[in-house]
């Protein structure tokens, strides 16, 4: 995340007069229209020719990366090219709700309940546990000089990050393979809730980077990421 706040431009760096301001916001919000429509489009020529050595969302990704990368090497003006940078509030706010809308609409019920002791295991103390391991070890791999090193709370942020695991390949894998009920609930299950916990953790160790010069109490912090946590959950 450090290095994704480093790449950010500031609207400062921007052109200041409106009239190119709207022109980049035009010319970004079609580029994204269209990566939209072409991972739609790709996904469906992907099942349709059932060529499985390339996931829908790997094609995706791969997307992403071609268009960053295109981006990345041109004379693109500096305010286009900041549509493309990762913005938190955008992500959770309007591409992440719709994706778990979709992913408790479409779940069966009664599987679902009948292994919800099992499903709230994997989520929370699985995600907890995947995500403390992941960032102990980046940190650990800065530190050894195998990869850039970051603070270690920046470490424990991509850790939530990074073990929310959304499995649309295994899952659609199963769909095909007509898999057990309940593995199926099981998987499906825990995908949905894990982004809860990963979301939680995640807003946690941000607040934690953010007060740690003014020393706020480390029960607070526990207390805020209940309040997240459960709040949003008693919601859902």
């Amino acid at each position: 995340m450090g290095m994704m706040e480093e790449l950010h431009i500031s609207p400062a760096d921007a052109d200041p007069r409106p009239e190119k301001q709207q022109q980049a916001a035009g010319v970004g919000i079609l580029l994204q229209i269209m990566m939209l429509v072409l991972s739609f489009v790709l996904g469906h020529v992907l099942r349709r020719h059932k060529f499985y050595y390339l996931p829908e969302a790997s094609a995706s990704l791969l997307i992403g990366l071609i268009v960053g990368a295109l981006a990345n090497v041109s004379d693109t003006e500096t305010s286009i090219r900041a549509w493309f940078n990762f913005h938190e509030e955008f992500f959770f706010l309007f591409l992440l709700p719709p994706i778990i809308f979709q992913s408790g609409f479409s779940l069966s019920p009664k599987p679902f309940f009948s292994n919800f002791g099992a499903i709230v295991t994997f989520a929370i103390l699985g995600t907890f546990i995947a995500s403390f391991v992941t960032g102990v070890l980046v940190y650990l791999g800065g530190v050894v000089y195998l990869m850039y090193r970051l603070p270690l709370v920046e470490c424990l942020m991509f850790g939530a990050l990074i073990s929310a695991t959304d499995p649309v390949t295994v899952l659609s894998i199963f769909q095909e393979l007509g898999t057990d009920m309940n593995l199926y609930a099981l998987v499906f299950g825990e995908s949905v809730l894990n982004d809860a916990m990963a979301i939680s953790l995640y807003r946690t160790m941000s607040s934690v980077k953010s007060h740690a010069s003014s020393g706020q109490n480390f029960l607070m912090l526990i207390v805020r990421f209940l309040e997240t946590f459960v709040g949003s959950m008693s919601a859902g």
